[in-house]
């Protein structure tokens, strides 16, 4: 194990890939509480089903970098869904299901038509171990964003989660910081749907905040804690997975999904001290 866990910090080819998993992890990570708080766990998953068509649409029409409309396709849908939010009398979730239902099979049968089923399985459950140094730069970028974007707004896209009329009362424009979290989270998850798979992204964004909120004493308790939560996934998730031949992106979700168990059990200890968003 102590050999492979120094292969990822001394060999060139797995030093662009650990530093990948770190970038996905902190994007996910500072988002998560975000993501919880607002209930917006359908939305991010349906986004992440929409960069399947994307990517197919991009192969059907040569695009030189798929990846690109991936991206693209993937803010779309997001706006899309934003929009007909405000003028559909269905539920959230409704809205939500049909876009993820739809943007999944559509994006099936375009990648089918392009490719029948080769590779699909690396956009369904991610490519940690073919990460190279141009995706290391993008998930970098997409890291940096989700950080910049919380430390400067994330207390009026909290805010906005708790209330949205208490937050119009205190002079926040609802709409615009909406439309900014909706653009941020559809460029998050689409950049981060080549390293974990659109399957296994929407739970980077949930767990790691659901396994803090059950021991953290504060809010400020509960991203520092959905912080260490993610990267301690994608560590052990990686060197793990490494160790005992399995896919890296199952794995880094099972070790989420482990913590929020132990810090489940741990939760009767903080009593009413449990952070609540």
């Amino acid at each position: 194990m102590l050999e492979i866990i120094a292969n990822y910090f001394t060999l060139d080819w797995q030093i662009p890939i650990l530093l990948s998993v770190v970038c996905v992890s902190l994007a996910s990570g500072v988002l998560s509480p975000i993501v919880v708080s607002s209930r917006m766990a359908f939305f991010s998953d349906a986004v992440a089903h929409s960069t399947l068509a994307g990517v197919a649409l991009g192969m059907l029409l040569a695009v030189d970098h798929p990846a690109t409309l991936m991206i693209g396709f993937g803010v779309i849908v997001a706006l899309l869904i934003a929009t007909l939010r405000q003028f559909t009398t269905l539920s959230f979730d409704t809205l939500l299901g049909v876009a993820m239902a739809g943007s999944l099979a559509a994006g099936v049968l375009l990648y089918h038509k392009v490719k029948g089923y080769a590779g699909l399985h690396g956009y369904l459950f991610g490519q940690v171990s073919l990460l190279t140094w141009t995706d290391f730069y993008a998930l970098l970028f997409n890291a940096s964003l989700a950080i910049l974007m919380v430390l400067l707004f994330g207390n009026r896209f909290l805010l906005l989660a708790v209330s949205r009329p208490l937050a119009q009362a205190r002079g926040i424009r609802v709409a615009r910081y909406e439309f900014l979290l909706i653009i941020l989270l559809g460029l998050v998850v689409s950049l981060s749907v080549r390293a974990v798979g659109l399957l296994l992204v929407n739970a980077l964004l949930i767990v790691p905040a659901a396994a803090s909120r059950n021991v953290a004493r504060s809010v400020k308790g509960m991203f520092w804690g959905s912080v260490v939560v993610a990267l301690i996934s994608g560590f052990v998730g990686l060197f793990g997975a490494d160790y005992f031949g399995l896919p890296p992106g199952p794995a880094i979700v099972v070790v989420a999904v482990a913590l929020f168990l132990v810090s489940q059990v741990f939760r009767p200890l903080f009593g009413h001290h449990a952070a609540e968003a």
